[in-house]
């Protein structure tokens, strides 16, 4: 008996040679899943057994009850339940980056690391249904957590305090500066507004975007207040680079409060209006952008200066730290 949790190939590839060598075995999904099965991988409609969201099954001394849990993160997903044992098959939900052969956690440091990662890149746009699918697991006695992607949790709490941490719990007293320059001007602007965001005393983290790891810059707008975007004009808009991280940023849809925008241009341009219709999934306060005209001024910095303060000042009001 195999149990389908999620059609992704990484879970499902093999189901049809599984099938092929145990033609008697039935293959458990949600029904949603039976369909998209059906027709990506041309299995047999008999092969299937569907399961309601609750239902169980019995193996004699072992019980499996089902729990439907769409979009976390495909919309056929479910987890399951192993009643006598007390144990979560979670499926992508509280996965984690890493690969090793310990099979249970054992430093939680490092796996905290390799969790949040893949819950910036995977799950983060699915916050909302995320929260409803922990409140829907908050009745079940959970000794240990066995996802499909990274090691057993035996202290379950562990993952389970660091999903509703990212997911409920309040931005940070952060900015995050993906950025890029190709004259340097924009470099003086983010190296002065760093400086002066640090005098407010409000953490920054900034990511050169011709180099960065974008995974980590997923990671930091988990719990980031702000968003600055750091870019030239190029040809008339934003700097390739900087587009992307923006598109990122909607497509991730972290909890982010505030957004602006710093940079140079030659002779004009629209990077803020582009920019500023790349996130209709972000609800946000645009707060005042500052543009230079060449090499930044004494009253372009004296602008920054001023974004730091308005900055700090708001994660005041919303009381980040």
């Amino acid at each position: 008996m195999n149990s389908c949790r999620s059609l992704k190939a990484d879970h499902s590839g093999t189901i049809p040679r599984v099938l092929k060598k145990y033609p008697d075995a039935k293959l458990i999904s949600t029904p949603k899943a039976k369909g998209m099965l059906v027709d990506l991988l041309r299995i047999p409609e008999e092969s299937f057994m569907t399961v309601k969201d609750g239902e169980t099954i019995s193996l004699g001394d072992k019980t499996l009850k089902f729990i439907h849990t769409p979009w976390v993160h495909w919309p056929e997903t479910m987890v399951t339940y192993l009643e006598e044992d007390r144990i979560l098959f979670s499926c992508d939900f509280f996965g984690s980056h890493i690969a090793t052969t310990d099979l249970y956690v054992t430093d939680e440091g490092r796996v905290y690391e390799a969790a949040k990662r893949y819950y910036a890149e995977i799950m983060m746009p699915f916050r909302n249904v995320i929260e409803k699918n922990l409140e829907k697991l908050a009745s079940y006695d959970i000794e240990m957590i066995a996802p499909s992607h990274g090691q057993i949790y035996p202290r379950p709490s562990f993952i389970i305090d660091a999903y509703r941490d990212w997911v409920l719990g309040p931005p940070r007293n952060t900015v995050v500066l993906p950025y890029v320059s190709m004259h340097e001007s924009t470099k003086r602007m983010v190296d002065h507004f760093v400086s002066a965001l640090v005098e407010e005393s409000v953490r920054v983290e900034q990511f050169n975007l011709a180099v960065t790891d974008i995974g980590k810059l997923a990671m930091a707008l988990v719990d980031a207040a702000t968003i600055v975007v750091g870019t030239p004009t190029v040809l008339a808009g934003p700097h390739p680079y900087a587009a992307y991280s923006v598109f990122l940023a909607n497509a991730l849809r972290p909890k982010t409060k505030l957004l602006s925008i710093i940079g140079s241009y030659g002779w004009g341009g629209k990077t803020v209006e582009t920019l500023a219709g790349m996130i209709p999934n972000l609800k946000v306060e645009v707060l005042d952008p500052v543009l230079c005209q060449g090499v930044p001024s004494e009253d372009d910095f004296k602008a920054l200066s001023d974004l730091a303060v308005t900055i700090a000042e708001k994660h005041k009001e919303y009381n980040f730290t």
